[in-house]
């Protein structure tokens, strides 16, 4: 099935933000969008944009402005040979198998169309649209993309399972499986994690799964970040329940701040720099003391544009995790502009949690 999102509305065109809202609560029904596009109410070629695309897409969610919702229901209306009748206070088509304020879906021959009528600072109406497929996220640390297609295609042959693999950060790669007619997804699921059994976590949403694992043990965790600037933190927080498991987070961007709230000495930082396993060490000792957490990760690196040096180029970033037990400590190379590289780094001190708590988290 694909999906496709179009916006009707040049107000909510320049509103990023609540187009981000829009999208995650898109995916949530129906798994992800393939398409993703922006009309304006008054564009004289609207008809033929909505027109064009569902001869394209198989679920349409056209998400409209107040002005132009009227217009959008009287096009949908059209392409499915109806007419606008009232319900419940709002003008649908008539063949509308779900409708609320604000809302109507409308399928026929496997083409659906959820048209919702939206304004930013307001919650999202109904989204009717659901996923017509199965599928299973398996996250795959420390196998290169190669071998972890080796060793699963001939599993997903015999389940009939579909597989699209991707990397989200360096030794860790994220693999959909989508079950087919006659697949065999909880199977397939099954024994790659028997194949695979310290490497594979199954989980849509990887911090989620942090947040359920860690809680049920009664386990915490604490950020120190430099060139990241509480990103780590940020992603963790926007998952309900993570207060179960997070105690806080100490971005010590300064030199001075990493040795005053992080206790890194003055020495350290002087001799090796803020980008080093020695600073990072000291960050991770700092922040498991502060905090008094069981898990402590650490990152401080050059994000760009600037800020190289002759022996550390812009993607350079030193990343640890740290226990009362154990400590990794990495210095890696990510390459992209400076949003792409933070994002890379903070996924691999998760990463990096996930190789020191193997016995909590696998």
């Amino acid at each position: 099935m694909k999906n496709i999102l179009i916006i009707v509305g040049k107000d909510i065109k320049i509103n990023e933000p609540f187009i981000e809202y829009l999208k995650r609560e898109a995916c949530k029904k129906v798994g992800k969008i393939d398409a993703h596009i922006n009309i304006s109410e008054n564009d004289k070629n609207l008809f033929l944009e909505i027109s064009e695309n569902f001869k394209k897409y198989d679920n349409l969610l056209i998400a409209t402005s107040q002005t132009s919702f009227a217009t959008v229901s009287k096009i949908v209306a059209t392409l499915f040979d109806d007419i606008l009748i009232a319900k419940d206070d709002i003008l649908v088509p008539s063949k509308s198998s779900k409708y609320e304020k604000n809302s109507f879906l409308i399928s026929e021959n496997e083409k659906n169309v959820n048209v919702i009528k939206i304004k930013e600072i307001d919650k999202l109406p109904s989204i009717f649209l659901e996923t017509k497929f199965e599928y299973a996220v398996l996250n795959i640390f420390n196998i290169d993309i190669n071998e972890a297609k080796d060793k699963l295609s001939n599993l997903a042959n015999t389940y009939d399972i579909n597989l699209t693999f991707t990397y989200l950060t360096k030794e860790w790669i994220k693999v959909v499986a989508i079950n087919s007619k006659f697949g065999d997804l909880a199977m397939f699921v099954q024994n790659a994690k028997l194949l695979l059994p310290e490497n594979i976590v199954v989980a849509e949403n990887i911090f989620e799964y942090l947040i359920e694992r860690l809680s049920a043990i009664h386990k915490t965790v604490t950020f120190a970040e430099s060139c990241t600037g509480g990103l780590l933190a940020s992603m963790l927080t926007k998952v309900p329940g993570s207060s179960s498991i997070f105690k806080g987070s100490l971005v010590t961007y300064a030199n001075e701040i990493k040795s005053s709230w992080l206790g890194v000495k003055p020495e350290i930082l002087n001799e090796f720099g803020a980008v080093s396993k020695e600073t990072v060490t000291g960050m991770l000792k700092g922040a498991l003391k502060v905090s008094e957490s069981d898990f402590a990760m650490a990152i401080s690196g050059i994000a760009g544009p600037g800020g190289a040096t002759p022996t550390k180029p812009v993607g350079t970033v030193v990343i640890g995790a740290k226990s009362n037990e154990k400590e990794i400590i990495k210095t890696m190379h990510f390459e992209g502009d400076r949003n792409y590289i933070q994002y890379q780094a903070a996924m691999y001190a998760v990463k990096l949690l996930f190789d020191i708590a193997k016995n909590e988290l696998f």
